[in-house]
């Protein structure tokens, strides 16, 4: 039997920033019904996905093989001791302890690749720069998401028979077998039929994208300067500019999704105390929209962000701002 590997779906936290959030579809390609990179690369491996549960570990390594290849580099390349060694890493897992074979949570571990990076052949830590949070079950934000950066990780529900699928060269379509556990798994591409194309256990398999409404249960986009090619273009036509404010505006929201955490946390956000002065007005709300408004279009990132979605920003600069200007009580002043 084939193994899985992932845990189940774990909730997203107040930080976690959706595809949605950076990409405005309407101003990006949409992708032609066929696409994809794989051709690239010749053979694909296990990595010790045919007897341990780390497909979250084999599947970086299939986007990084991919990656690679696509910005016109050598073939980034892994072992399996190497994918198992990040699983080790992560999750504790021992290969002479079976029990310690419990699989990975796929967000804790987008982590542990944007921070440590996982190991390769050459023992190089490769790493994202971010990655965004794609909605579960939608086919559309998949494929856009997979042509644009050549490889998509999403988390699916696999049953019995979608098993038995893989092993005639059949897609993977939605059956009456319930699930027998999650899995991981790099989407590169899509077919004449539509069919989203993944690579699991070692080779191409198919899913229909009733499979995908059905049974994605979490998925994940990385943003990695490795596709850029000597030009500075990805495979999709994207200039080397326009990706690095992609991947900026993510480290922009992180910061400010932090901030915001902070904010509420501290107590700006709530009712003040008589006497002090820690909500701003709707005058100086407006003002700390039109300011970062402004900010934000002349840095180039202004069409990834709505009005709707700065003002969530905007109003916890505006309360960062008029907390930080009140005058704080001294020994001689009363609490």
């Amino acid at each position: 039997m084939l193994a899985l590997g992932k845990k189940p779906a774990s909730p997203l936290n107040k930080k976690a920033i959706m595809f949605d959030q950076i990409f405005d579809t309407s101003k990006i390609p949409t992708p032609p019904i066929v696409f994809g990179n794989q051709a690239l690369v010749k053979t694909w491996y296990t990595y010790g996905n045919d007897e341990f549960g780390d497909c979250v570990w084999a599947a970086k390594a299939h986007m990084h093989m991919l990656w690679s290849l696509m910005g016109g580099n050598p073939r980034d390349r892994f072992t399996t001791f190497d994918v198992l060694s990040d699983y080790a890493a992560q999750t504790g897992f021992n290969a002479s302890d079976p029990n310690s074979d419990q699989g990975t949570d796929m967000k804790a571990a987008a982590e542990y690749h944007r921070k440590t990076g996982v190991r390769d052949a050459t023992n190089h830590r490769r790493q994202v720069t971010s990655y965004v949070n794609l909605q579960p079950g939608s086919v559309g934000q998949l494929a856009v998401a997979a042509y644009i950066f050549g490889a998509v990780e999403i988390g699916v529900l696999i049953t019995e028979d979608n098993m038995n699928q893989f092993d005639r060269g059949k897609p993977w379509t939605v059956t009456k077998a319930d699930p027998v556990g999650g899995h991981c798994i790099p989407v590169v591409g899509r077919d004449t039929d539509g069919n989203f194309i993944c690579i699991t256990w070692g080779r191409l398999q198919k899913i229909t994208p009733a499979f995908i409404k059905k049974y994605m249960d979490e998925g994940i986009a990385y943003l990695n300067e490795e596709i850029l090619n000597k030009l500075g273009l990805s495979s999709e036509a994207y200039d080397k500019a326009t990706l690095q404010k992609m991947l900026a505006q993510v480290s922009t929201l992180r910061v400010a999704e932090a901030e915001t955490e902070e904010v509420v946390r501290y107590g700006f956000a709530a009712m003040p105390e008589a006497g002090t002065n820690k909500f701003p007005s709707d005058e100086q709300l407006d003002v700390a929209f039109k300011i970062l408004r402004t900010a934000i279009d002349k840095s180039g990132y202004g069409w990834a962000l709505t009005d709707a979605k700065l003002k969530v920003y905007s109003d916890e600069v505006a309360f960062g701002v008029v907390n930080a200007a009140t005058p704080q009580p001294t020994e001689d002043q009363p609490q």
